[in-house]
């Protein structure tokens, strides 16, 4: 951990821990595992009224609410639904074509050297390859394995997606796990109107730097917040999903906290030309946009660091969090001769240059790296060169290799696993799709049901995806989403700290948060919040129109989880239901039959199966 960093977690949500300085926090939950993966729903609808009676009925029926939930999470859920029959998911690898994209939870519980560095030397940084991702360098194919996986497609969209919606049920189904996952890792060959809907609402992000400062007041923090709002945006609503987790995960691994003051005219420039162009394509390339990006400099004290002055933050994260990793085994003397070779960059009035003038010269030796360093016209060669060095060091391909494992598959993955992705990164000359090919297709994968939680932001997404909620007509809908997420201690993009938001459940402890998602899950599931969204409310929410409680637990199971509740889930909306005055039996279209299920969907969205994936 880089000196004075709170570990991502410390914070116990809005209510108490250490607050910090853009107001997100890092609450967290943990709790066993429930096994049983989501499956199959029914379509989505629109948005519906605020009932006076509801709220006041609602309210009284909260604490049985929790009593459901509760009982739901001590007795575990499933047990009796449907399991989702398992589909080969082939380890044979294919040729990736590069294309450019330019896109623009814990709630109640949770469970439990290469060819192409040397090529690089004495030449200028690296054309950065698009978001839909290279194979490797000049076309590299990995060696097709013979062995194949058996893979519950349900578990490939739990994690390579923010929430199972029925458009993405069918996909998967149509083409089988293989094809959908390939298919997801050429996210420019998939045809996404939703999600560029999501960008004509944030005009604003297209503005240069030049731009941004034109238009808006020093210091202001309109364009940085329209970033979070279109990254959730997208994270809802684009068909490239697998490409939507991947951003969040490098925003994460590059983090530059937005909204952050001295990034206010820079933010969205290093989102789109960092993250968003490099997220499926290889780390060295998007190493190096980040590395002098203004944003870069700016956050970490770049444009401060001189020959005569050096400053050691982004030296230290560079090793620390960007590459070789905590454990890496660097030294005090290899970050501050970092430090002097990364000098004589300037970010002053919206313009960024390199001065020879501020640049060290003299040989450098820093983490087995050894240039001569002699010409400070020569400084940004020798700085790319080293970059280059650590983005192929074998430390930061286990680094990267661990991080991806972490995310996808366990807390703590298998070392056969990490291993295994860690030589694929190598081979592949850092290219990001192989890995993440490699890790669908193993067996490591396979067996990880359940092993991972849903963090606030991801349960809320997965929720609104569930339960249909459609975008609002301007971007002030999200906005207003960005705020309920931000409250629960997971804005996005919004941690304050380089190192990014913690991907492990130990570091989601917070009834603080999870009251926070739950509340934010019945209002949005009553249709009351937020009302600029596409909310289709308990009048909507079905297809069809039970008129008896066991129909509703029924059909609303099918909605949440896509196939039929559970033994103990069915058990524990039985248990919520008879906590209130609700009766068994109501007409169509009436209050009674709205709010059972209001209340019965509520309940599935905080249940183990839905939390965890």
């Amino acid at each position: 951990m880089a000196e004075g960093f709170p570990p991502a977690g410390d914070n116990t949500g809005s209510s108490g821990g250490r607050g910090i300085s853009n107001g997100s926090v890092d609450p967290h939950q943990e709790s066993s595992a429930l096994r049983t993966r989501s499956r199959r729903a029914s379509s989505s609808a629109f948005s519906s009224g605020i009932s006076r009676r509801s709220m006041l009925v609602s309210g009284a029926t909260a604490v049985a609410a929790a009593g459901g939930t509760g009982y739901l999470l001590l007795h575990g859920g499933g047990g009796g639904g449907t399991e989702a029959a398992s589909a080969v998911l082939s380890t044979e690898n294919t040729a990736v074509k590069g294309a450019s994209v330019m896109g623009s939870s814990a709630g109640v519980a949770a469970a439990s050297g290469s060819s192409k560095a040397a090529a690089a030397a004495g030449t200028s940084a690296k054309t950065s390859v698009g978001a839909a991702g290279t194979a490797g360098s000049s076309g590299t194919m990995a060696a097709a394995a013979v062995k194949k996986i058996k893979v519950d497609p349900d578990l490939l969209i739990g994690r390579a997606t923010y929430g199972r919606t029925p458009v993405s049920d069918r996909s998967i189904d149509r083409l089988g796990p293989a094809a959908w996952l390939e298919r997801q890792l050429h996210p420019a060959k998939i045809k996404d109107p939703k999600g560029q809907a999501v960008d004509a609402q944030f005009p604003d992000l297209k503005w240069s730097i030049a731009q941004a400062r034109s238009h808006l007041k020093v210091g202001a923090w309109d364009v940085m917040m329209d970033v979070s709002a279109h990254h959730l945006g997208r994270a809802m609503f684009s068909s490239r999903e697998l490409y939507e987790v991947m951003v969040d995960f490098w925003s994460n691994h590059l983090n530059i906290a937005c909204p952050s003051g001295d990034v206010w005219d820079t933010r969205h420039r290093f989102q789109i030309d960092v993250i968003r162009k490099n997220a499926l394509g290889s780390f060295d390339d998007m190493l190096l946009a980040s590395a002098f990006h203004p944003s870069m400099l700016t956050f970490l004290d770049g444009t401060n660091s001189t020959k005569d002055a050096p400053n050691e933050n982004y030296a230290r994260e560079v090793l620390e969090l960007h590459t070789v990793g905590v454990n890496g085994g660097y030294t005090e003397k290899d970050i501050q001769r970092s430090a002097l070779l990364l000098t004589g960059w300037t970010f002053w009035d919206g313009k960024r240059a390199y001065d020879p003038n501020r640049h060290h010269t003299g040989r450098v030796k820093a983490f087995g790296f050894n240039i001569a360093n002699a010409d400070a016209a020569k400084g940004p060669s020798a700085q790319r060169k080293y970059l280059l060095y650590l983005a192929h060091h074998p430390k930061t391909a286990r680094n990267i290799a661990t991080k991806l494992a972490t995310h996808f598959v366990s807390d703590n993955p298998p070392k056969s696993l990490v291993t295994k992705l860690a030589k694929v990164y190598t081979k592949n000359d850092t290219a990001i799709v192989p890995v993440l090919r490699a890790l669908f297709s193993s067996p490591e994968f396979a067996a990880s049901s359940g092993e991972k939680i849903r963090r606030p932001m991801e349960q809320m997404v997965a929720s609104a995806r569930a339960i249909g909620v459609k975008n609002g007509a301007n971007s002030k809908a999200l906005m207003d989403m960005y705020y309920i997420i931000k409250d629960a201690g997971h804005g996005p993009l919004g941690w304050s700290m380089p190192n990014g938001y913690s991907d492990k459940a130990e570091s989601w402890q917070s009834p603080a948060s999870a009251l926070q998602v739950f509340n934010s899950t019945t209002a949005m599931v009553h249709g009351w919040w937020p009302t600029k969204m596409g909310l289709p409310g308990p009048e909507k929410l079905l297809s069809t129109k039970p008129t008896t409680r066991t129909a509703v637990i029924t059909a609303v199971g099918k909605k949440i989880f896509g196939r039929n509740p559970g033994k103990r889930e069915r058990a524990a909306a039985v248990k919520l239901l008879a906590g209130t005055k609700l009766p068994t039996k109501f007409t169509a279209g009436s209050w009674e039959q709205h709010e059972t299920i209001a209340l019965t969907a509520t309940l599935f969205l905080s249940a183990p199966a839905h939390l965890s994936v």
